[in-house]
């Protein structure tokens, strides 16, 4: 999805359908080899999904303060997940899945990023 078509969902939303509620029930990005961005510390500097997050964000909440009704803003997904899509390879999650088969998980820069927004309620 382009940035800016939250933008545009939220002015047409307002502008045609009475500006009901409404939310962004999934958004995000999923990357093949992510494995290759993992630092010393053995945290995912994806500061790519970081860059995406924010610039989705940006244009929502120029909806916003434009008056749409937008209440909420979901990431698709918390946690490593796969699709059989794209044949399992991609990563999407703010939460590394590190070893399937021990299900060790590490929180990624993106997920400390997305705290730490969540926490300031702003960048």
């Amino acid at each position: 999805m382009q940035p800016k078509a939250i933008y545009d969902i939220a002015i047409n939303v307002r502008d045609n359908y009475g500006n009901i509620p409404w939310y962004i029930s999934e958004n995000g990005m999923g990357v093949e080899g992510e494995a290759k961005f993992r630092n010393a510390d053995g945290v995912i500097d994806d500061d790519y999904r970081i860059d995406f997050i924010k610039e989705h964000l940006e244009w929502l909440h120029k909806g916003i303060e434009e008056g749409a009704n937008c209440f909420g803003y979901h990431l698709w997904t918390p946690i490593d997940c796969w699709s059989w899509m794209n044949a399992y390879k991609n990563r999407y999650g703010l939460i590394a899945v590190d070893d399937l088969a021990t299900q060790k998980k590490t929180i990624k820069k993106s997920g400390a990023w997305f705290k730490s927004l969540s926490e300031n309620n702003g960048f």
